[in-house]
C-alpha cells in the first residue's frame, strides 16, 4: 500500500493496511436502515481500512486531515511459487500484478503532477 499527500508533495508514502472494516459495505444500509438493491447504486462501494505508514516517521510532515491518494496491492507471490498452480491461474496472477505495476505508475505520475494541478491549474 502506498500513499501520496498534498502536504507532502513528490513523495511516496510506503503503508500497511493494519485493519479492515468486517461487513457492512457503503451504500448497503441507509440512515433511515432500509436496505436497498446494490443494483441500484451506480458507483462503485468503499471499504473503510485503518493504515500505518511501514516505516516510524513516514507521516512526519503530514497534519490530520491531509487530502492522499492511495493504492492498495496484493501479493501474490507466495502463489506463484507454488508448485501444483494451473497455468491459467499463473497467467491471472501475473495480470493481476501487472495492473499493480501499472497503478503504481499511475501513482508516481499523479505524485508529480499534484502541485502543478493544485497551484497552476486549480483557476484560484
Amino acid at each position: 500500500t502506498e500513499a501520496t499527500c498534498i502536504s507532502k508533495p513528490m513523495t511516496i508514502i510506503p503503508m500497511v493496511i493494519t485493519e479492515m472494516q468486517d461487513l457492512i459495505a457503503a451504500g448497503q444500509v441507509r440512515a433511515s436502515d432500509q436496505l436497498i438493491d446494490p443494483q441500484q447504486v451506480v458507483k462503485p462501494g468503499t471499504i473503510t481500512v485503518f493504515m500505518e505508514p511501514l516505516f516510524e516517521g513516514g507521516l512526519d510532515g503530514v497534519p490530520p486531515g491531509s487530502s492522499c491518494i492511495v493504492n492498495a496491492y496484493t501479493n501474490n507471490h507466495d502463489l506463484l511459487a507454488a508448485k501444483d498452480l494451473s497455468t491459467s491461474k499463473w497467467v491471472f496472477l501475473h495480470v493481476i500484478d501487472t495492473v499493480g505495476v501499472v497503478h503504481a505508475i499511475i501513482l508516481r505520475l499523479q505524485a508529480l503532477l499534484l502541485p502543478v494541478q493544485t497551484l497552476v491549474l486549480s483557476g484560484h
